[in-house]
C-alpha cells in the first residue's frame, strides 16, 4: 500500500533577493499576485473553489456537495469561513512584508474517505496544523489559513491549503517596531513530523480510544473536579497576592478592595468548591437568602425597602460594625448578604496576605550570575513555603467557611421571625379600635401651651 497521506509546502517571498534575473522577478510577481489573491483573473481563492475542483465528476458520492454549494467553499481549523472572513484575509494577505506559505495534503484511495466531509476536514486540520506550527517557530495566534478540499480526483482526495502572518510580531534589531518572519524556509524536521501525523492520522488506534475514555471518564470524577478547582484557588489566590497594593489596608469593605472584590468573590468560590460540605453548605444558604428576600419584600413592603436602605447607608459608613456589635444588628437580607460575603472575602484576603509577604522578590533589572546559588535557594525555599502553606489551607476549608455559613444562616432564620412579628404588631395596631379623645379635656390641658 502507498503511503497514506502525502504532504507538500513551498512559499513565496514578498520579495527576490537583490540581482535576480529579470525573468525571475516577472515570474515572482505573477506567483505573488496568485498566492496573495490579489491577481483579478487568476488567484488561489479562485483556484481552491472552482467549481470543477470542489465538486468533481462524482460528486454524488460525497456529502459535502450540498455543503460547499452553500459555503464559501473554504475553512479552517474552526470551521468554514464566512464571505465576510475571506474578505478581511484577502486584504490582509496583501498588505505587510511577509512570505505566504502554500502547498496541499493529498491522501490515497484507501484513506481519502477520511477528509470526504466538511467535518472529518476541519477536524484533520485542528488536530495537525497547531502542532506544526510550534514546531516550524510560528506563533499559532497570528496565522491566516485557507483550506479547500478537492473533490476532483475521487481515489485521492487532497487539501489545498495556504497561510501567512497576521500581523509583524518579531522585534525589529534595526529600526523601532516589529516585523514579519523573513526566514521563508521550513526546515526538513518540521515537514518530516507533519508528514508522521497526517499519516498517524489515518490510523485507527484502538488504544487512543482507550486513553481518550480514560481521560474522559477521569474529568468528569469527583477527584479530577476537587484537583481543578484547588488549581483555580491556588492561581486566584497567587494572583491576589502579587495584585493587591503592599501599602494599603487589606478589608474587603474598604474602597481600595472594590476592584478586586469580583476576583475575591471568586476565590471563596473556588476555595469552598474545594470541600463537598462546605461548598454545599454555602449554595444552599445563598439559595435560601435568595427566597427569603423575596419573601420579605413582599411582606413588608415599604418598610423594609426602608430599612434596606438604612442599613445599606450604615454599611457604606461602618463596614466592619458587625465584627465588634455582632450580627445580630443586622435586620434586611441585603446587609446580610453583604455582611456575609465581606467575612468570606476576608477570610480570603488574609490567606493571600500570608503569600504576598513570603514570596520571595528581587529586582529583575539588577543583574546577576546565571547560576546564582542564593537567589534559587531563596525563590526554593519560598516556593515550598507556600505550597505547604496552600495545601493546609486546602484540608481547612470547612473549618474556615463552615463556621460563618452557620453563624449567618441563623440570623437569617432571626431576620424572618422579626420580620413577620413586625407584620403581625402593625396588622393588630391597624385592626384595633383607637379610643376617641375628649375633645374639652384637650383644648384645656393644651390649649394655652399650643
Amino acid at each position: 500500500m502507498s503511503q497514506p497521506v502525502i504532504f507538500d509546502i513551498a512559499y513565496t517571498p514578498y520579495r527576490l533577493k537583490k540581482g535576480s534575473s529579470q525573468a525571475d522577478i516577472d515570474k515572482h510577481a505573477k506567483d505573488r499576485a496568485f498566492f496573495d489573491m490579489s491577481g483579478q483573473d487568476n488567484n488561489i481563492y479562485k483556484y481552491m473553489t472552482a467549481e470543477g475542483k470542489i465538486m468533481g465528476e462524482e460528486t454524488q458520492k460525497f456529502t459535502m456537495l450540498e455543503y460547499l454549494q452553500k459555503s464559501t467553499g473554504v475553512f479552517n481549523q474552526n470551521g468554514l469561513l464566512s464571505k465576510q472572513e475571506v474578505k478581511e484575509m484577502k486584504k490582509r494577505a496583501q498588505t505587510g512584508e511577509k512570505n505566504i506559505w502554500h502547498g496541499f495534503i493529498s491522501f490515497n484511495k484507501e484513506n481519502s474517505e477520511k477528509i470526504d466531509t466538511p467535518e472529518k476536514c476541519i477536524d484533520l486540520i485542528k488536530k495537525t496544523f497547531n502542532e506544526f506550527y510550534k514546531d516550524a517557530g510560528f506563533d499559532k495566534d497570528n496565522i491566516d489559513l485557507m483550506c479547500a478540499l478537492h473533490l476532483d480526483k475521487p481515489d485521492h482526495l487532497h487539501i489545498h491549503y495556504v497561510f501567512w502572518e497576521r500581523a509583524p510580531k518579531i522585534k525589529n534589531k534595526r529600526a523601532a517596531g516589529y516585523k514579519y518572519r523573513a526566514k521563508g524556509k521550513i526546515s526538513k524536521d518540521s515537514i518530516l513530523k507533519m508528514t508522521e501525523r497526517l499519516n498517524a492520522y489515518t490510523i485507527n488506534d484502538e488504544l487512543d480510544k482507550k486513553r481518550d475514555e480514560v481521560i474522559q471518564s477521569f474529568s468528569k470524577s469527583v477527584a479530577f473536579e476537587k484537583a481543578h478547582f484547588k488549581d483555580l484557588a491556588a492561581k486566584t489566590l497567587k494572583e491576589l497576592a502579587k495584585e493587591l497594593p503592599k501599602d494599603k489596608p487589606w478589608f474587603y469593605a474598604s474602597k481600595e478592595m472594590a476592584p478586586f472584590r469580583e476576583k475575591i468573590d471568586k476565590a471563596v468560590d473556588f476555595l469552598l468548591s474545594c470541600d463537598n460540605n462546605a461548598y454545599a453548605a454555602h449554595k444552599s444558604f445563598v439559595k435560601e437568602m435568595d427566597k427569603k428576600e423575596e419573601a420579605l419584600k413582599g411582606i413588608m413592603g415599604k418598610y423594609y425597602a426602608n430599612q434596606v436602605k438604612e442599613e445599606m447607608q450604615t454599611a457604606d459608613l461602618f463596614p466592619n460594625h458587625t465584627d465588634f456589635h455582632g450580627v445580630g444588628t443586622i435586620h434586611t437580607i441585603e446587609k446580610l448578604r453583604w455582611d456575609y460575603r465581606r467575612r468570606l472575602g476576608n477570610i480570603v484576603l488574609k490567606k493571600a496576605k500570608y503569600i504576598q509577604d513570603n514570596t520571595y522578590t528581587y529586582d529583575k533589572k539588577f543583574k546577576r550570575k546565571t547560576n546564582d546559588k542564593f537567589l534559587k535557594r531563596n525563590i526554593a525555599i519560598s516556593n515550598k513555603k507556600i505550597k505547604g502553606y496552600m495545601q493546609g489551607l486546602f484540608s481547612a476549608v470547612a473549618k474556615m467557611f463552615m463556621p460563618e455559613t452557620n453563624n449567618y444562616r441563623n440570623r437569617l432564620q432571626e431576620i424572618e421571625e422579626e420580620m413577620i412579628a413586625k407584620r403581625k404588631e402593625e396588622e393588630q395596631l391597624i385592626s384595633s379600635p383607637q379610643p376617641q379623645q375628649n375633645e374639652k379635656y384637650n383644648r384645656y390641658k393644651f390649649g394655652k401651651g399650643d
